[in-house]
């Protein structure tokens, strides 16, 4: 029996986000995913799957409506067999519960047919409409096929979350927990991954050669793979899940290479119950978002090692703005400092990860010569959490321990050449 199984992952079709390949139903119809373990719910478009024909499709009187960022959607919840296949492994899981996306607000899957949560089912509830219908004989009894098009049009996805919120709550099981439950994983699994914006290195690329970049590959992997010499380098720095919601962590402070380091602040009060806590690992972002002292400790640091390293970034943000590329022709990524963050371990009292100048400016990225600074402040309304994305992710052999502790550990390993 083996002890874990991989599974290819590209970040190409999405350019920000990498993506796995889940066959659906009893027409083993393929969809691509988002991989984000800051969310729980599997969820995807109708477009390549179909219900209709799906002999194995169970029905149900649920539906769900998230809303994320700029993001946003809602749908039936349903049930049916899901299929995971890397052309030499093949398994699959029954009665799994999925959401099929009927509205949609825009960048809710980064261009990809939905999303795979790795989390926990604090963040896959959905609502109960049976006295909905019993109320409306006139509409369907299940929320398949999907009767709340118009509503949603009219008032808009969050107005909708806000109906809903009037119905009975039920927490629906994750993907990864129904693994767990099937007996198919060691509730443990890895993310390999090298980039946080798709490398493009050359002019006129095909989707396809993007796809076959080396750099542009990694691997899910779920199950055992400390004892697998060939990925695993034999030691890693181990970093405590303090709760089992975003896969919460502890940042005790930040420091920029050469300066003295900078305090985490505390998670504000009034987000204690909602956000737990002041840091979470989300392979979902591309970006470090750090709470805003931080950004701006990091920024003076930069100032104080040359000015003229806050002038590419100010030039990036500006591109950003106009939407067009940024294509730099003195950027050396050997005048950045590294960075440095510190969490609470698991096993020792702090654990520190480093951040390298080449992934916090991805160079070759969407296009030949083109560079994408990942660092970002705190966005607007948001507490003081910072979103530890792709930049760090991508510089380890991450691996999501859920067994481990309380909570979960997640350890970051060195990759093997």
């Amino acid at each position: 029996m083996k002890k874990s199984i991989q599974f290819p992952i590209n970040i190409a079709p999405s350019q920000g986000c990498y993506s796995l390949k889940l066959e659906i139903g009893s027409q083993k119809e393929a969809v691509k995913l988002l991989i984000d373990t800051g969310s729980s719910t599997l969820a995807f478009h109708a477009s390549n799957y179909s219900p209709a024909n799906d002999k194995c499709l169970e029905l149900s009187q649920y539906a769900q409506c998230v809303t994320y960022g700029k993001g946003g959607w809602a749908g039936p919840v349903v049930k049916s067999k899901i299929i995971y296949s890397n052309d030499t492994d093949s398994f699959e899981i029954p009665d799994v519960s999925f959401s099929i996306v009927s509205d949609q607000q825009e960048n809710s899957f980064q261009g990809l047919d939905g999303i795979m949560g790795l989390a926990y089912h604090h963040l896959n509830n959905a609502y109960d409409l049976s006295s909905y219908y019993e109320n409306n004989s006139n509409h369907e009894q299940n929320t398949y096929p999907w009767i709340f098009s118009a509503e949603v049009n009219k008032s808009g996805i969050p107005a909708f979350k806000n109906f809903l919120r009037k119905y009975p709550e039920k927490d629906i099981t994750p993907v990864f927990s129904a693994f767990e439950q099937k007996n198919i994983s060691l509730n443990k699994f890895t993310l390999l991954t090298h980039r946080s914006v798709v490398y493009v290195p050359t002019t006129n690329m095909t989707q396809d050669q993007k796809e076959n970049e080396m750099l542009n590959k990694g691997l899910f992997i779920i199950g055992e793979v400390e004892s697998d010499s060939v990925i695993f380098s034999g030691k890693s720095k181990n970093v405590k899940v303090l709760h089992d919601a975003y896969y919460n962590t502890n940042l005790l402070s930040v420091q920029v290479e050469g300066f003295d380091e900078i305090l985490a602040p505390r998670l504000d009060n009034t987000h204690i119950h909602s956000f737990f806590t002041n840091s979470i690992i989300d392979s979902g972002s591309s970006y470090l978002m750090l709470q805003k002292k931080i950004y701006q400790y990091v920024i003076d640091s930069f100032n104080k090692v040359n000015p003229k390293l806050v002038t590419f970034i100010d030039a990036f943000n500006l591109t950003r703005k106009n939407n067009t590329p940024y294509s730099p022709t003195d950027l050396n990524l050997q005048d950045w400092p590294k960075l440095y963050f510190t969490f609470e371990g698991s096993e020792e009292k702090q654990v520190t990860l480093c951040c390298q100048p080449d992934h916090y400016w991805q160079l070759h990225a969407l296009s030949p010569n083109q560079v994408f600074f990942t660092l970002l402040s705190q966005i607007d309304k948001w507490p003081n959490q910072s979103i530890i994305g792709l930049p760090i992710i991508s510089s380890y052999l991450c691996i999501f321990d859920r067994s481990s502790g309380d909570d979960g550990v997640i350890k970051f390993a060195d990759k093997r050449a």
